[in-house]
């Protein structure tokens, strides 16, 4: 009876597990293909670490210092003379334009680059400062923000002191990440974003929402690899040898095969001390783990550099200004002394605080869209929550005086539209078909048959002269459309706890005003000793 290869390999290796390849173990048996020992032993999986010792002869840990030097001298040969020696391959093999370069040595790159610098905002004769930036965090797919919440609300809660005591930064990392999962729950925030619902905000696919969430799947539908169809793609998508899953879970199988066995070669040899054995588990460990997380990694900066190719929204950087104030003011209230980590759960003021800041950042953001996308607009338009429509009659050259007996240009203009206007007079306009910052608002509104006479006075960005600026006012025969101004607007004032009606008190453990780490005891994990 004869045995297959396989088989026979199988035997060789015995009752190890199978040690999987990587690109370190392949290029070595490349540099060594007169050693057939070598090439056996790769061939059916074997440990050949783990080999030499038990024979006596274990391998040293650690990097070769003649690898250290070798690399020392690449970096230096490559980053010689402005990089010029890989400028020459860049341009010579791969035939790249690359007309100016410049590059930053990650090694020196370091600090708080998003509190860096603040910017000087004024309003009256209020002045306040801002960040110039804010981070972003994009994660696979929405139980990727799920993931962070239980990490943070873990991580926030852990005491600097006392038993099991954990580095400061422990805490103020859990807060952190506690702010950016709050806050990607308001409309239009893009501090913490799940790459799977930008895609399929501005693509489509022919699956269900639900499977829009593999981020494997929804990319080999919008941008399969070179030389693959979407069908031969969504079936390595949906192979989690080749595809494995973008977490936060793993799959089963790698589990149960390779994680579980791994996991436990590493707790003996730590159980026993064993600083070779553990060195090596450790490794195998982050060759595991590495496999798994590099196939969604090339996935994430695949999608992001399609997502750059979008063009930018006019109100982007509106909503950015928001995320900026946001990120500002959580930042400084970390720096007080009376900084706490969030509560476990809302008090009935932290509640009511939580529901004004999402119904307002909605409504901010249907708002934007409206402005920005017009597909959302004719959805409003189509409810007369705004208009569309051509100037059939103007006086450009209104001027009227104002009560502090100043002289300021307010023309009007007369637009013929057919949608139907339920806007109120003196409603406060902005237009996405004029410059920034055009304003206006609704004087009358009158029917003409099917269509309607909206008469609309021009209120700003004319310029500070006494004569509108060119373009700032429609002529005659333009196409113009309007929207409600949202503006800005006062935050809404809610009482202090102590005039709380018993009834919506709610339980005072878990009021905002008690100490969370105190409100959070019930729910205190146990954490051993992680020396």
């Amino acid at each position: 009876m004869t045995t297959s290869p396989d088989q026979r390999l199988d035997a060789l290796r015995g009752s190890a597990p199978r040690k999987r390849h990587d690109a370190r173990t392949l290029a070595a048996l490349e540099n060594n293909p007169r050693c057939a020992l070598r090439a056996v032993l790769d061939a059916a999986g074997s440990d050949k670490a783990a080999i030499a010792a038990h024979a006596g002869f274990p391998a040293p840990f650690g990097q070769s210092r003649f690898a250290i030097v070798r690399g020392n001298v690449f970096e230096a040969m490559v980053k010689a003379d402005g990089c010029a020696e890989l400028l020459r391959v860049l341009r010579e093999t791969l035939e790249l334009t690359l007309p100016e370069v410049g590059y930053q040595d990650l090694n020196d790159v370091g600090g708080d680059i998003c509190r860096g610098n603040r910017e000087e905002l004024s309003r009256g004769d209020e002045r306040r400062f801002r960040y110039t930036t804010a981070p972003q965090l994009l994660v696979p797919n929405t139980r990727g923000i799920k993931a962070l919440g239980d990490l943070g609300r873990m991580c926030r809660f852990r005491r600097t002191t006392g038993p099991y005591p954990v580095p400061e930064v422990v805490p103020e990392f859990g807060k952190w990440l506690t702010f950016f999962v709050d806050t990607a729950e308001q409309a239009g925030t893009s501090m913490l974003l799940p790459v799977t619902g930008l895609l399929s905000e501005h693509w489509a696919t022919g699956q269900s929402a639900l499977e829009d969430q593999n981020l494997a799947s929804i990319m080999a539908w919008i941008s399969p690899p070179a030389g693959q169809t979407v069908e031969q793609a969504m079936a390595d998508a949906e192979n989690p040898a080749v595809c494995p899953p973008a977490g936060p879970a793993t799959s089963p199988d790698f589990d149960n095969t390779y994680l579980a066995p791994a996991m436990r070669r590493f707790d003996t040899a730590r159980a026993v001390g064993n600083q070779q054995a553990l060195a090596g588990a450790q490794e195998d460990l982050r060759e595991l783990i590495s496999e798994q997380i590099n196939p969604t990694w090339r996935l994430m900066w695949d999608a992001i550099s399609l997502l750059r190719a979008v063009p930018e929204a006019r109100r982007a950087a509106v909503r950015f200004d928001r995320d900026r104030d946001s990120f500002t003011n959580y930042s400084d209230y970390l720096a007080t002394d009376d900084a706490r980590p969030q509560p476990k759960r809302d008090g009935a003021i932290g509640a009511a605080r939580r529901l004004s800041r999402l119904e307002r950042a909605q409504a901010d953001f249907e708002a934007d869209m409206a402005f920005d996308d017009p597909y959302v607009r004719a959805d409003q338009r189509s409810i007369g929550e705004a208009f569309a429509g051509t100037i059939v009659d103007a006086e450009p050259g209104r001027v009227v005086t104002t009560a502090r007996n100043r002289r300021v240009p307010r023309p009007r203009l007369l637009v013929r539209t057919l949608d139907p206007v339920r806007l109120a007079d003196d409603t406060k306009l902005i237009s996405p078909t004029m410059p920034p910052g055009h304003k206006a608002e609704i004087v009358s509104t009158i029917r003409d048959g099917e269509a309607s006479l909206v008469t609309v006075e021009v209120t700003g960005g004319m310029g500070s002269r006494g004569t509108p600026k060119p373009d700032s006012v429609p002529a005659i025969g333009q196409h113009v459309a309007y929207l409600p101004d949202r503006g800005w607007r006062p935050a809404p004032v809610f009482p202090d706890r102590d005039y709380i009606p018993w009834t919506h008190a709610g339980d005072p453990e878990d009021a905002e005003s008690v100490d969370p780490v105190t409100a959070d005891r019930d729910a205190t994990e146990e954490w051993g000793d992680d020396r």
